[in-house]
Protein backbone atom coordinates (compact mmCIF):
# COMPACT_ATOMS: atom_id res chain seq x y z
CA UNK A 1 0.00 0.00 0.00
CA UNK A 2 1.52 3.65 -0.63
CA UNK A 3 0.44 5.27 2.57
CA UNK A 4 3.80 7.17 3.73
CA UNK A 5 2.69 9.02 6.49
CA UNK A 6 0.49 8.05 9.27
CA UNK A 7 -0.74 11.40 11.35
CA UNK A 8 -1.63 10.94 15.01
CA UNK A 9 -2.86 14.39 17.02
CA UNK A 10 -4.25 15.02 20.54
CA UNK A 11 -3.16 11.95 22.48
CA UNK A 12 -2.49 14.02 25.96
CA UNK A 13 -0.47 11.11 27.20
CA UNK A 14 -0.17 11.26 30.64
CA UNK A 15 -4.13 13.15 31.35
CA UNK A 16 -6.00 11.05 33.38
CA UNK A 17 -8.62 11.59 31.26
CA UNK A 18 -6.71 10.45 27.93
CA UNK A 19 -8.20 7.36 26.74
CA UNK A 20 -4.81 5.90 25.55
CA UNK A 21 -2.92 6.49 28.82
CA UNK A 22 -2.56 3.29 31.16
CA UNK A 23 -3.99 4.20 34.77
CA UNK A 24 -4.61 1.58 37.71
CA UNK A 25 -7.16 2.20 40.26
CA UNK A 26 -5.56 5.42 41.74
CA UNK A 27 -5.06 6.45 38.86
CA UNK A 28 -1.44 6.28 39.00
CA UNK A 29 0.74 5.58 35.87
CA UNK A 30 0.88 1.95 35.04
CA UNK A 31 3.92 -0.24 32.86
CA UNK A 32 3.03 -1.01 29.40
CA UNK A 33 0.13 0.30 27.16
CA UNK A 34 -3.58 0.73 27.51
CA UNK A 35 -6.45 -1.73 26.33
CA UNK A 36 -6.89 1.26 23.92
CA UNK A 37 -3.37 1.40 23.02
CA UNK A 38 -3.48 -2.05 22.44
CA UNK A 39 -6.31 -2.12 20.28
CA UNK A 40 -5.35 0.78 17.96
CA UNK A 41 -2.10 -0.90 17.31
CA UNK A 42 -3.36 -4.05 16.47
CA UNK A 43 -5.84 -2.56 14.00
CA UNK A 44 -2.77 -0.54 12.73
CA UNK A 45 -0.60 -3.41 12.09
CA UNK A 46 -3.70 -5.23 10.29
CA UNK A 47 -4.22 -2.57 8.22
CA UNK A 48 -0.80 -1.64 7.06
CA UNK A 49 1.14 -5.07 6.99
CA UNK A 50 4.66 -4.80 6.00
CA UNK A 51 4.41 -0.81 5.30
CA UNK A 52 6.24 1.28 7.76
CA UNK A 53 5.01 4.75 7.16
CA UNK A 54 6.85 7.57 9.39
CA UNK A 55 5.09 8.51 12.52
CA UNK A 56 3.64 11.84 12.85
CA UNK A 57 2.66 13.22 16.17
CA UNK A 58 0.78 17.24 15.93
CA UNK A 59 0.91 18.07 19.01
CA UNK A 60 -0.88 17.41 22.75
CA UNK A 61 0.65 14.04 22.09
CA UNK A 62 2.14 14.57 25.34
CA UNK A 63 0.31 16.42 27.84
CA UNK A 64 2.72 18.34 29.63
CA UNK A 65 0.41 21.45 29.76
CA UNK A 66 -1.68 19.61 32.87
CA UNK A 67 0.03 17.03 33.57
CA UNK A 68 3.77 16.44 35.39
CA UNK A 69 6.56 15.73 33.14
CA UNK A 70 7.30 12.07 35.25
CA UNK A 71 3.35 10.97 34.69
CA UNK A 72 3.86 12.32 30.41
CA UNK A 73 7.15 10.32 30.43
CA UNK A 74 6.30 7.09 31.93
CA UNK A 75 3.01 7.38 29.14
CA UNK A 76 5.28 8.15 26.30
CA UNK A 77 7.13 4.75 27.08
CA UNK A 78 3.17 3.39 26.92
CA UNK A 79 2.98 4.52 23.53
CA UNK A 80 6.53 3.34 22.34
CA UNK A 81 6.01 -0.27 23.96
CA UNK A 82 2.83 -0.20 21.57
CA UNK A 83 4.33 1.09 18.14
CA UNK A 84 7.80 -0.21 18.73
CA UNK A 85 7.68 -3.39 20.76
CA UNK A 86 10.46 -5.42 21.88
CA UNK A 87 10.94 -8.31 20.14
CA UNK A 88 7.69 -7.84 18.35
CA UNK A 89 7.38 -5.77 14.48
CA UNK A 90 7.00 -2.20 14.43
CA UNK A 91 4.28 -0.54 13.21
CA UNK A 92 6.16 2.82 11.87
CA UNK A 93 9.51 3.87 10.60
CA UNK A 94 12.02 4.54 13.23
CA UNK A 95 12.44 8.17 12.54
CA UNK A 96 9.03 10.47 14.18
CA UNK A 97 8.21 13.92 13.42
CA UNK A 98 7.06 15.66 15.89
CA UNK A 99 5.20 19.24 15.78
CA UNK A 100 4.30 20.35 19.21
CA UNK A 101 1.21 22.50 20.15
CA UNK A 102 -0.48 24.04 23.00
CA UNK A 103 0.29 21.53 25.58
CA UNK A 104 3.23 20.87 24.51
CA UNK A 105 5.13 24.14 23.22
CA UNK A 106 7.71 23.45 26.07
CA UNK A 107 9.14 20.92 23.95
CA UNK A 108 9.64 23.60 21.02
CA UNK A 109 11.42 26.03 23.76
CA UNK A 110 13.51 23.26 25.03
CA UNK A 111 14.32 22.76 20.56
CA UNK A 112 14.86 26.32 20.64
CA UNK A 113 17.00 26.44 23.51
CA UNK A 114 19.69 23.79 22.03
CA UNK A 115 19.35 25.06 18.93
CA UNK A 116 20.97 28.55 20.46
CA UNK A 117 23.38 26.75 22.84
CA UNK A 118 24.75 24.46 20.33
CA UNK A 119 25.18 27.55 17.94
CA UNK A 120 27.13 29.56 21.07
CA UNK A 121 29.10 26.00 21.33
CA UNK A 122 29.88 26.31 17.63
CA UNK A 123 31.55 29.61 17.93
CA UNK A 124 28.70 31.73 16.60
CA UNK A 125 26.50 34.12 18.45
CA UNK A 126 22.89 34.21 16.90
CA UNK A 127 20.68 36.95 17.43
CA UNK A 128 17.96 35.11 19.11
CA UNK A 129 16.40 31.90 19.25
CA UNK A 130 14.85 31.01 15.88
CA UNK A 131 11.00 31.61 16.33
CA UNK A 132 10.04 29.13 13.84
CA UNK A 133 11.23 26.10 11.62
CA UNK A 134 11.17 25.87 8.12
CA UNK A 135 7.73 24.41 6.53
CA UNK A 136 9.25 21.58 4.04
CA UNK A 137 12.09 19.74 4.32
CA UNK A 138 13.24 17.06 7.18
CA UNK A 139 13.64 18.77 10.72
CA UNK A 140 16.84 19.91 11.68
CA UNK A 141 16.16 19.82 15.38
CA UNK A 142 15.64 16.67 17.94
CA UNK A 143 13.75 16.37 20.40
CA UNK A 144 15.60 16.03 23.33
CA UNK A 145 12.81 14.44 25.75
CA UNK A 146 11.46 12.20 23.47
CA UNK A 147 15.06 10.96 22.67
CA UNK A 148 16.00 10.36 26.01
CA UNK A 149 12.83 8.33 26.63
CA UNK A 150 14.12 6.10 23.83
CA UNK A 151 16.97 4.93 25.48
CA UNK A 152 14.91 3.62 27.92
CA UNK A 153 14.24 1.00 25.44
CA UNK A 154 17.58 -0.63 24.16
CA UNK A 155 16.01 -1.81 21.20
CA UNK A 156 15.41 1.18 19.53
CA UNK A 157 18.74 2.93 19.85
CA UNK A 158 18.77 3.77 16.15
CA UNK A 159 15.29 5.50 16.83
CA UNK A 160 15.10 9.46 16.76
CA UNK A 161 12.35 11.93 17.12
CA UNK A 162 12.81 15.44 15.14
CA UNK A 163 10.44 18.23 16.03
CA UNK A 164 9.11 21.21 14.16
CA UNK A 165 6.72 24.08 14.56
CA UNK A 166 4.32 25.43 14.26
CA UNK A 167 3.72 23.76 10.72
CA UNK A 168 5.61 20.71 9.30
CA UNK A 169 4.55 19.38 5.58
CA UNK A 170 5.69 17.67 2.34
CA UNK A 171 5.60 18.96 -0.91
CA UNK A 172 5.70 17.13 -4.59
CA UNK A 173 6.78 19.82 -7.30
CA UNK A 174 6.17 17.62 -9.78
CA UNK A 175 2.80 16.79 -9.05
CA UNK A 176 2.17 20.30 -7.88
CA UNK A 177 0.98 18.85 -4.65
CA UNK A 178 1.78 19.76 -0.68
CA UNK A 179 0.29 18.54 2.61
CA UNK A 180 0.90 21.11 5.37
CA UNK A 181 -0.02 20.01 8.90
CA UNK A 182 -0.45 22.35 11.89
CA UNK A 183 -1.37 21.39 15.56
CA UNK A 184 -4.49 23.82 15.26
CA UNK A 185 -3.93 26.24 18.18
CA UNK A 186 -3.14 29.41 15.72
CA UNK A 187 -6.61 28.64 14.31
CA UNK A 188 -8.25 29.26 18.05
CA UNK A 189 -8.87 33.14 18.86
CA UNK A 190 -7.82 32.78 22.68
CA UNK A 191 -4.30 31.58 21.49
CA UNK A 192 -3.35 34.93 19.97
CA UNK A 193 -4.01 36.64 22.85
CA UNK A 194 -1.24 38.96 22.74
CA UNK A 195 -1.37 39.72 18.89
CA UNK A 196 -5.58 40.33 19.94
CA UNK A 197 -4.04 42.73 22.62
CA UNK A 198 -1.65 44.53 19.94
CA UNK A 199 -4.12 45.04 17.48
CA UNK A 200 -6.39 46.77 20.24
CA UNK A 201 -4.00 48.66 21.59
CA UNK A 202 -2.59 50.01 18.27
CA UNK A 203 -5.71 50.17 15.96
CA UNK A 204 -4.00 47.40 13.90
CA UNK A 205 -4.75 43.97 12.16
CA UNK A 206 -4.44 41.80 15.21
CA UNK A 207 -3.98 38.82 13.23
CA UNK A 208 -0.36 38.51 12.11
CA UNK A 209 1.43 38.42 8.88
CA UNK A 210 4.13 35.52 9.39
CA UNK A 211 4.34 32.67 11.09
CA UNK A 212 7.54 34.20 12.78
CA UNK A 213 5.12 37.68 13.87
CA UNK A 214 2.63 34.91 15.07
CA UNK A 215 5.02 33.04 17.46
CA UNK A 216 7.61 35.74 18.34
CA UNK A 217 4.02 37.71 19.66
CA UNK A 218 1.84 34.36 21.16
CA UNK A 219 4.58 32.04 22.03
CA UNK A 220 4.87 33.70 25.37
CA UNK A 221 1.32 33.25 26.28
CA UNK A 222 1.00 29.82 25.16
CA UNK A 223 4.24 29.16 27.76
CA UNK A 224 2.65 31.73 30.25
CA UNK A 225 -0.44 29.97 31.02
CA UNK A 226 -0.65 26.57 28.65
CA UNK A 227 2.05 24.88 27.65
CA UNK A 228 3.77 23.47 31.21
CA UNK A 229 1.16 23.60 34.31
CA UNK A 230 1.49 20.13 35.01
CA UNK A 231 4.12 20.78 36.39
CA UNK A 232 3.61 24.33 38.36
CA UNK A 233 2.57 22.45 41.60
CA UNK A 234 -0.97 23.87 43.30
CA UNK A 235 -1.69 26.47 40.86
CA UNK A 236 -1.21 23.29 37.99
CA UNK A 237 -3.98 21.60 39.61
CA UNK A 238 -6.38 24.44 40.16
CA UNK A 239 -5.88 25.18 36.17
CA UNK A 240 -5.86 21.89 35.98
CA UNK A 241 -9.80 21.40 35.75
CA UNK A 242 -9.83 24.74 33.11
CA UNK A 243 -11.52 22.23 30.29
CA UNK A 244 -14.26 21.77 33.42
CA UNK A 245 -14.69 25.07 34.52
CA UNK A 246 -15.68 26.50 30.86
CA UNK A 247 -18.53 24.01 30.65
CA UNK A 248 -19.89 26.58 33.36
CA UNK A 249 -20.58 30.13 32.76
CA UNK A 250 -20.48 31.41 36.40
CA UNK A 251 -17.24 29.09 37.01
CA UNK A 252 -15.49 30.26 33.98
CA UNK A 253 -16.30 33.95 34.87
CA UNK A 254 -14.88 33.80 38.64
CA UNK A 255 -11.95 31.72 36.95
CA UNK A 256 -11.27 34.89 34.50
CA UNK A 257 -10.98 37.13 37.90
CA UNK A 258 -9.33 35.07 39.70
CA UNK A 259 -6.51 34.68 37.06
CA UNK A 260 -6.63 38.35 36.31
CA UNK A 261 -5.89 39.26 40.29
CA UNK A 262 -3.21 36.89 40.84
CA UNK A 263 -1.37 38.31 38.43
CA UNK A 264 -1.60 42.03 39.12
CA UNK A 265 -1.22 40.76 42.39
CA UNK A 266 1.79 38.76 41.62
CA UNK A 267 3.46 41.82 39.77
CA UNK A 268 3.07 44.04 42.23
CA UNK A 269 4.41 41.94 45.21
CA UNK A 270 7.27 40.68 43.83
CA UNK A 271 8.32 43.05 41.45
CA UNK A 272 6.49 46.21 42.69
CA UNK A 273 5.03 47.02 39.68
CA UNK A 274 1.40 48.85 40.42
CA UNK A 275 -1.06 47.59 38.62
CA UNK A 276 -3.17 51.07 38.53
CA UNK A 277 -0.23 52.39 36.72
CA UNK A 278 -1.50 54.49 33.40
CA UNK A 279 -0.60 52.75 30.03
CA UNK A 280 -2.29 54.34 27.11
CA UNK A 281 -5.55 56.71 27.17
CA UNK A 282 -6.83 56.19 30.32
CA UNK A 283 -6.12 52.43 30.62
CA UNK A 284 -4.30 51.09 33.50
CA UNK A 285 -2.15 47.77 33.28
CA UNK A 286 -4.86 46.22 35.62
CA UNK A 287 -7.63 46.86 32.97
CA UNK A 288 -5.32 45.31 30.28
CA UNK A 289 -4.55 42.66 31.75
CA UNK A 290 -7.83 41.58 33.03
CA UNK A 291 -9.14 42.23 29.18
CA UNK A 292 -6.59 39.92 28.31
CA UNK A 293 -7.88 36.77 30.30
CA UNK A 294 -11.39 38.17 29.13
CA UNK A 295 -10.77 37.66 25.61
CA UNK A 296 -8.72 34.15 26.24
CA UNK A 297 -9.97 32.71 29.18
CA UNK A 298 -13.46 34.22 29.70
CA UNK A 299 -14.19 34.06 25.61
CA UNK A 300 -12.52 30.92 24.74
CA UNK A 301 -14.61 29.38 27.77
CA UNK A 302 -17.94 30.92 25.77
CA UNK A 303 -16.95 29.72 22.81
CA UNK A 304 -16.12 26.40 24.20
CA UNK A 305 -19.66 25.75 25.51
CA UNK A 306 -21.35 26.68 22.23
CA UNK A 307 -18.87 24.78 19.85
CA UNK A 308 -19.70 21.22 21.09
CA UNK A 309 -22.66 20.94 18.87
CA UNK A 310 -20.80 21.77 15.48
CA UNK A 311 -17.48 21.14 14.22
CA UNK A 312 -16.61 24.82 13.02
CA UNK A 313 -18.38 27.69 13.01
CA UNK A 314 -18.16 31.21 11.30
CA UNK A 315 -15.37 32.54 13.28
CA UNK A 316 -13.18 29.10 12.84
CA UNK A 317 -13.76 28.96 8.55
CA UNK A 318 -12.82 32.40 8.81
CA UNK A 319 -9.75 32.12 11.06
CA UNK A 320 -9.27 29.05 8.86
CA UNK A 321 -9.13 30.92 5.63
CA UNK A 322 -6.79 33.40 7.36
CA UNK A 323 -4.25 31.16 8.04
CA UNK A 324 -3.96 28.99 4.99
CA UNK A 325 -4.34 32.31 2.82
CA UNK A 326 -1.90 34.04 5.18
CA UNK A 327 0.90 32.61 7.23
CA UNK A 328 1.09 29.38 5.05
CA UNK A 329 1.04 30.65 1.52
CA UNK A 330 3.65 33.66 2.18
CA UNK A 331 5.68 30.73 4.20
CA UNK A 332 4.70 27.90 1.11
CA UNK A 333 5.92 31.02 -1.55
CA UNK A 334 8.98 31.82 0.64
CA UNK A 335 10.57 28.44 0.46
CA UNK A 336 8.61 26.92 -2.63
CA UNK A 337 8.32 29.65 -4.75
CA UNK A 338 5.15 28.83 -5.67
CA UNK A 339 1.74 27.61 -4.28
CA UNK A 340 0.91 24.22 -5.27
CA UNK A 341 -2.47 23.69 -6.93
CA UNK A 342 -3.92 20.89 -5.31
CA UNK A 343 -2.98 21.32 -1.10
CA UNK A 344 -4.46 19.11 2.04
CA UNK A 345 -4.08 20.64 5.64
CA UNK A 346 -3.95 18.99 8.83
CA UNK A 347 -4.80 20.03 11.85
CA UNK A 348 -5.80 19.05 15.06
CA UNK A 349 -6.48 20.81 19.04
CA UNK A 350 -10.40 21.23 18.53
CA UNK A 351 -11.09 17.39 19.67
CA UNK A 352 -13.83 16.86 17.03
CA UNK A 353 -12.92 15.05 14.02
CA UNK A 354 -14.05 16.13 10.13
CA UNK A 355 -13.01 16.37 6.54
CA UNK A 356 -13.94 18.78 3.82
CA UNK A 357 -12.91 21.22 1.28
CA UNK A 358 -12.54 25.09 1.74
CA UNK A 359 -11.98 27.79 -0.64
CA UNK A 360 -9.04 30.20 0.00
CA UNK A 361 -8.05 33.11 -1.60
CA UNK A 362 -5.00 32.80 -3.35
CA UNK A 363 -5.53 28.84 -4.37
CA UNK A 364 -6.12 27.31 -7.39
CA UNK A 365 -8.22 24.37 -5.88
CA UNK A 366 -10.41 24.12 -2.67
CA UNK A 367 -7.74 23.45 -0.07
CA UNK A 368 -8.62 19.63 1.65
CA UNK A 369 -8.99 20.21 5.13
CA UNK A 370 -8.78 17.33 8.23
CA UNK A 371 -9.08 17.34 11.40
CA UNK A 372 -7.67 14.57 14.06
CA UNK A 373 -9.95 15.15 16.50
CA UNK A 374 -8.62 13.59 20.10
CA UNK A 375 -8.51 11.01 22.56
CA UNK A 376 -9.88 12.75 25.15
CA UNK A 377 -13.35 12.90 26.75
CA UNK A 378 -13.61 16.81 27.23
CA UNK A 379 -17.46 16.48 28.42
CA UNK A 380 -19.00 14.92 30.84
CA UNK A 381 -21.85 13.98 29.21
CA UNK A 382 -21.56 12.54 25.21
CA UNK A 383 -21.56 15.13 22.28
CA UNK A 384 -21.59 13.36 18.79
CA UNK A 385 -19.26 15.93 17.27
CA UNK A 386 -16.40 14.15 19.59
CA UNK A 387 -14.45 11.49 18.72
CA UNK A 388 -10.90 10.86 17.05
CA UNK A 389 -9.70 9.67 13.71
CA UNK A 390 -5.82 9.18 12.61
CA UNK A 391 -4.80 10.72 8.78
CA UNK A 392 -3.11 8.55 6.22
CA UNK A 393 -1.16 10.34 3.63
CA UNK A 394 -0.05 8.75 0.63
CA UNK A 395 3.43 8.93 -1.42
CA UNK A 396 1.14 10.62 -4.35
CA UNK A 397 0.47 13.21 -1.18
CA UNK A 398 -3.71 12.07 -1.11
CA UNK A 399 -5.05 12.21 2.16
CA UNK A 400 -7.71 10.45 3.51
CA UNK A 401 -9.46 10.09 7.11
CA UNK A 402 -9.20 7.15 9.35
CA UNK A 403 -12.66 7.84 11.19
CA UNK A 404 -11.82 5.89 14.67
CA UNK A 405 -14.96 6.47 16.36
CA UNK A 406 -16.85 9.51 18.08
CA UNK A 407 -19.04 9.59 21.06
CA UNK A 408 -21.53 6.69 20.86
CA UNK A 409 -24.53 8.63 21.93
CA UNK A 410 -27.23 6.17 20.30
CA UNK A 411 -25.57 3.73 22.77
CA UNK A 412 -23.26 2.36 19.66
CA UNK A 413 -20.13 3.38 17.89
CA UNK A 414 -20.13 3.36 14.41
CA UNK A 415 -17.34 1.19 13.31
CA UNK A 416 -13.67 2.30 11.84
CA UNK A 417 -14.61 3.42 8.55
CA UNK A 418 -11.98 5.91 5.62
CA UNK A 419 -13.87 9.19 4.54
CA UNK A 420 -12.22 11.24 2.11
CA UNK A 421 -12.62 15.91 1.90
CA UNK A 422 -14.70 14.67 -1.26
CA UNK A 423 -12.30 14.05 -4.04
CA UNK A 424 -12.21 10.31 -4.99
CA UNK A 425 -8.48 9.20 -4.95
CA UNK A 426 -6.05 6.17 -5.03
CA UNK A 427 -5.20 6.11 -1.46
CA UNK A 428 -9.09 6.11 -0.66
CA UNK A 429 -9.67 2.79 -2.18
CA UNK A 430 -6.30 0.93 -1.14
CA UNK A 431 -7.18 2.01 2.96
CA UNK A 432 -10.63 0.98 2.39
CA UNK A 433 -9.87 -2.56 1.44
CA UNK A 434 -7.02 -2.22 3.97
CA UNK A 435 -9.22 -1.57 7.09
CA UNK A 436 -11.45 -3.82 5.25
CA UNK A 437 -9.30 -6.69 5.66
CA UNK A 438 -8.60 -5.70 9.33
CA UNK A 439 -12.37 -6.13 10.22
CA UNK A 440 -11.89 -8.20 12.88
CA UNK A 441 -8.76 -5.67 14.86
CA UNK A 442 -11.21 -2.94 14.65
CA UNK A 443 -14.33 -4.83 15.39
CA UNK A 444 -11.80 -5.44 19.07
CA UNK A 445 -10.62 -1.69 18.75
CA UNK A 446 -14.20 0.16 18.78
CA UNK A 447 -15.84 -2.24 21.59
CA UNK A 448 -12.73 -1.49 24.00
CA UNK A 449 -13.06 1.85 23.13
CA UNK A 450 -16.59 2.23 24.08
CA UNK A 451 -16.41 0.76 27.06
CA UNK A 452 -13.69 2.91 28.06
CA UNK A 453 -15.60 6.08 27.42
CA UNK A 454 -19.26 5.24 28.77
CA UNK A 455 -16.47 4.31 32.03
CA UNK A 456 -14.98 7.86 31.65
CA UNK A 457 -18.42 9.60 31.09
CA UNK A 458 -20.61 8.24 34.25
CA UNK A 459 -16.89 8.91 36.18
CA UNK A 460 -17.42 12.51 35.18
CA UNK A 461 -21.34 13.10 36.16
CA UNK A 462 -20.87 11.26 39.47
CA UNK A 463 -18.02 13.88 39.49
CA UNK A 464 -20.08 16.86 38.56
CA UNK A 465 -22.94 15.67 40.84
CA UNK A 466 -20.88 15.38 43.86
CA UNK A 467 -19.51 19.32 43.48
CA UNK A 468 -22.79 20.27 43.12
CA UNK A 469 -23.65 18.45 46.41
CA UNK A 470 -20.76 19.99 48.24
CA UNK A 471 -21.62 23.29 46.76
CA UNK A 472 -25.36 22.97 48.18
CA UNK A 473 -24.36 22.39 51.41
CA UNK A 474 -21.93 25.19 51.46
CA UNK A 475 -24.37 27.21 50.56
CA UNK A 476 -27.23 26.28 52.65
CA UNK A 477 -24.67 26.79 55.76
Amino acid sequence: MSISHVVLSDIHLGARDSIMTHLGGHEEILEGPSEVMTAFANGMRATLGSTKPQLVLLGDALDLGLSPFGDVSKSFLQLLDAFFPQGGEDIFAREIIYIAGNHDHHLWRIAQDQGFLDAVESGEIPGDLASTSRIFGTPSRRCRLMESLLRHRPHLADASVRIAYPNWGIADEKLSRAVVMHHGHYLDGMYRALSNMRGFLGGTDPRPETMQQLEQENGPWIDFLWSDLGSAGDVGAEVGSLYETMLSAGASHDFAESLGRRITGGLHSRLGINPKMELKYGITLDNLIRAGVDMTAGRGAERQRDGHGHVLGANEVDDLGWYLGGPVALEMREELGFIPREVNFIFGHTHKPFQDELMVDGFDLPVGVFNTGGWVLDEPTLMPVQGCAAMLVSDELEVASLRLFNDPTDGTMAPVRVEGSGRQTKLFDEASQAVASANAEWGAFSAIVHERIIEEADKRVAKLLEESNDYAREAAE
